[in-house]
């Protein structure tokens, strides 16, 4: 089996979307017409969505703001989320990661770097995070 070469932006692609489909199975964010706040969110993350599709310059400050929003006003959703959006956007995001997790992204990184074309990124994030 040929690995594929690791894209973070892909990957992050990915992760929001399927998050943005699980958003939309629960309450309120099913509901017709859907609660302001929950609209303006889930609006929020589709133009996130849109911009990293198109490689929009403003989408890693907007990936930012959209996660600080997730986190102070929807933090019973945050867990729901793959941890590679907040190594992903960065920044502030990475106030809501421990330092340990922090360490660990950063050793996936630098073996992401180091790997070459046979690099197996899901084989390396299990051997580091099962530590």
């Amino acid at each position: 089996m040929s690995n594929q070469i690791y894209n973070a932006r892909h990957h992050t692609l990915i992760l929001l979307k399927d998050f943005l489909g699980f958003l939309q199975q629960g309450f309120p964010f099913n509901q017709d017409p859907m609660p302001s706040d929950e609209q303006s969110f889930v609006d929020q993350l589709q133009h996130l969505i849109t911009d990293m599709e198109n490689q929009a310059p403003q989408a890693a400050f907007n990936g930012q703001d959209w996660l600080n929003r997730l986190f102070r006003n929807f933090p019973t959703l945050a867990p729901h989320l793959g941890r590679e959006v907040l190594w992903y956007f960065g920044g502030d995001a990475l106030h809501f990661m421990p330092d340990e997790e922090i360490a660990k992204f950063q050793l996936l990184e630098d073996a992401l770097h180091e790997g070459g074309e046979d690099f197996d990124y899901m084989a390396t994030k299990i051997a580091i995070f099962s530590k």
